[in-house]
């Protein structure tokens, strides 16, 4: 009871009102965060020469599926134990190759007139038809990408993955855009990113906010086993202007 007279008189303690304060400030973040995520990044052909402050930039590396066709014998030298060296096509090319787009039907063609359906004869009804279970939907991915985008220029990789976010029956599509380079961790070459934007929302600046997403996009493309036992071969991966080089002792 006293406690209750002495909050009633001085108010809540400044333990409260600093407990108070945090959770704002979280709350704040978070709020933020989101808004500049649902925020698009603006495509660009070509590096503009004059920036708008609070706009993100992407520019998409090269997809030609000319330079990129290499990519396979690459893949069996790697296997194999050859060090190689990759351009962005190449990149891109296996990227597509992994993640292939799934098959659409086949338009109509155009002015065609629709074919009229043939009814079905009718099947004879069972004896006893048993009750028809109650079909459970299937749980929305919370996570779905497209292909990654790989951009090599100046010694640093762009990598660039389209994804849609899905929760509590809400839907978001967001641009995830990550420029860095690579270095060793443990007994294997990670990539290190130096900067990391989900749609405008710069993540590197949100403490504890880079590693979980990076470890779900990961999860969500990840490599076969003989491509990870080729990768903890390496003893060395660079980024020379425009090129990744894999080396193998």
């Amino acid at each position: 009871m006293n406690k209750k007279i002495d909050r009633a008189l001085h108010g809540p303690g400044v333990i409260e009102v600093a407990f108070g304060a945090v959770l704002a400030l979280f709350l704040g973040i978070v709020v933020a965060c989101l808004a500049l995520a649902a925020r698009p990044v603006t495509q660009v052909k070509e590096a503009p020469k004059e920036t708008t402050a609070g706009v993100v930039y992407y520019l998409p590396g090269s997809d030609n599926s000319v330079k990129g066709r290499s990519w396979q014998d690459k893949q069996k030298q790697l296997l194999a134990g050859t060090s190689v060296s990759l351009g962005e096509e190449e990149l891109n090319a296996w990227a597509l190759a992994l993640n292939p787009a799934k098959p659409g039907a086949t338009p109509a063609k155009p002015g065609a007139a629709p074919a009229k359906p043939v009814p079905a004869k009718p099947a004879a009804a069972p004896a006893a038809a048993p009750a028809a279970a109650t079909p459970v939907a299937a749980p929305a991915q919370f996570l779905t990408t497209a292909a990654p985008n790989f951009r090599i220029k100046d010694g640093k990789m762009q990598i660039a993955v389209k994804a849609t976010l899905s929760a509590f029956g809400l839907a978001q599509d967001v641009t995830l855009i990550t420029t860095g380079g690579f270095r060793k961790e443990g007994a294997e070459f990670v990539f290190a990113p130096d900067t990391i934007y989900l749609g405008s929302c710069p993540l590197h600046k949100v403490p504890f906010a880079v590693a979980p997403l990076l470890k779900k996009l990961a999860a969500v493309h990840p490599p076969s086993e003989e491509m990870r036992a080729a990768w903890s071969r390496l003893t060395d991966v660079s980024l020379e202007g425009a090129t990744l080089r894999l080396a193998v002792q």
